[in-house]
């Protein structure tokens, strides 16, 4: 597809010279003033903008520089003019201009610095549409369990295989980790990585996101815009949640696959692509291909090669290792002290199944650094304690429930329980803290001695009745 160029000249054959010396490798447009080529700029949304200096009736072409940056800040600038002047050329690339050039210049030496300014305008397109990772909670898998050994195996042999990968796993077990691990490892590291949530972009805007649109394509089209596909380059584009996929997206994304080529929306031109495409699904297309959500020719392109992200129930034994590491970055985040959690509350974390995951026990470590603030060491709170499973209000199995009396009186007994259990959680943890120091304990509660040492006398019987 040939790229916009528009020209501001009022040297009309100067200018009917450089459409013609242009027109094999660019389609351009011209305007005599400030004003119309304003009008231009709105109208096609040029990819580059040759601008004379000194134009007709004293304008100048200085000036239209701020006004061309205020319509599109991202269209490359270069100007073009009879006087040369090294004081001028600093002023037009203070202002914004790419470069500076005498119309004296060869043209194999403008379309060179012509190339240039439209890849560093796709530079900076592709700077502001990458999701950057520097403040990611983690930048790296963890783990050493034989399953997460396997998973960075499949990584390894998979990165410099330019086939398709799908990537299932559940919520949070952290696929856009294993699909940048891919693209860091394989030869288009140095190249883009472009990351779409399909089911985060409104189905009738999908298709413009992945592919771009021309201008007037649609309502609120101002401007031409180009896609994820060309935004990636020959780097990678994730397609995270593919299962969202519409099928007339899925009808445009398998074309690309096949074809390695496609239409802006609203476009006439076939742009070609040679992005690496990385899916991924916590949804089983297997089961959507049956049901005919999900097209079963795109499936099988899809899924040429495939990975399995396992779940944080099936690596408990990495918790250790991921507390530790979000423990860490956690306290750099809220700028406190490196505390680790206590010996009991890390293994109440190994207990559980964390249902959301690696991302949901990223959340809980991060709320429990924070309010640990007091704390030399981490205890996790009843709150907390509860929602690991770690408190039943329920010492024995709940009795068979007949009558509105038989419900008081068992009610009476869980809330004693629940009291009971409470009172030696707090009890166990105070004297914790304070080393068994009971004075110090006492004095730090507002409480006097003898009633801190009637409830631990109490505690203590409790358990040892609820033992024997």
């Amino acid at each position: 597809m040939k790229r916009i160029i528009l020209i501001i000249d009022d040297d009309v054959n100067y200018t009917a010279d450089l459409k013609l010396l242009l027109k094999k490798d660019f389609q351009t447009v011209s305007a005599e003033n400030i004003r119309q080529g304003i009008a231009l700029l709105r109208k096609q949304a040029p990819d580059l903008i040759l601008l004379d200096l000194m134009l007709k009736n004293g304008e100048s072409g200085l000036s239209a520089i701020d006004l061309i940056k205020m319509e599109d800040e991202n269209v490359p600038i270069i100007m073009i003019t009879d006087y040369s002047s090294v004081e001028t050329a600093i002023k037009a690339i203070k202002k914004g201009a790419y470069d500076y050039l005498s119309k004296t210049t060869r043209i194999s030496e403008l379309k060179i610095q012509m190339e240039k300014a439209l890849e560093h305008r796709l530079i900076k397109l592709r700077a502001k549409t990458l999701e950057e990772e520097v403040e990611k909670s983690f930048k790296e898998l963890i783990g050493e369990t034989p399953i997460m050994q396997r998973l960075r195996e499949q990584i390894r042999l998979f990165a410099n295989n330019s086939s398709t990968v799908l990537v299932y796993g559940e919520s949070g077990t952290g696929k856009e980790l294993v699909t940048r691990q891919i693209h860091q490892l394989s030869d288009r590291a140095d190249k883009p990585f472009i990351a779409v949530n399909c089911a985060a972009i409104p189905k009738e805007l999908l298709e413009s996101e992945l592919f771009g649109h021309e201008k007037g394509a649609f309502t609120g089209a101002d401007s031409r815009r180009p896609g994820k596909f060309e935004l990636a380059g020959e780097g990678t584009l994730f397609l995270d949640e593919i299962g969202e996929l519409d099928q007339r997206a899925q009808v445009a994304l398998l074309r690309v696959l096949q074809e390695k080529e496609f239409h802006r929306v609203g476009g006439a031109n076939l742009i070609k692509t040679n992005a690496r495409v990385i899916a991924a699904t916590n949804r089983k297309l297997e089961t959507l291909v049956q049901q005919g959500q999900f097209r079963e020719d795109l499936y099988y392109r899809l899924e040429i090669l495939r990975i399995d992200v396992p779940p944080l129930r099936e690596r408990k034994a990495d918790i250790p290792l991921l507390v530790r590491h979000f423990t860490k970055t956690a306290s750099i985040e809220a700028k406190l002290p490196l505390k680790n959690f206590a010996e009991e509350s890390l293994k109440l974390l190994q207990h559980y199944d964390w249902p959301g995951n690696v991302r949901e026990l990223y959340n809980f470590v991060m709320r429990a650094v924070v309010l640990s603030q007091s704390s030399d060491e981490i205890v996790l709170n009843i709150p907390d304690r509860q929602r690991l499973g770690d408190i039943n209000f329920f010492d024995d199995t709940l009795p068979i429930m007949e009558t509105w009396d038989e419900m008081i009186e068992v009610r009476k007994k869980a809330a004693d329980s629940a009291s009971r259990q409470i009172e030696r959680y707090f009890i166990e943890t105070i004297l914790k803290k304070y080393d068994h120091n009971i004075t110090r304990a006492a004095h730090e509660l507002n409480i006097d001695r003898t009633t801190l040492h009637k409830t631990i006398k109490r505690v203590k019987e409790g358990k040892e009745n609820k033992n024997g």
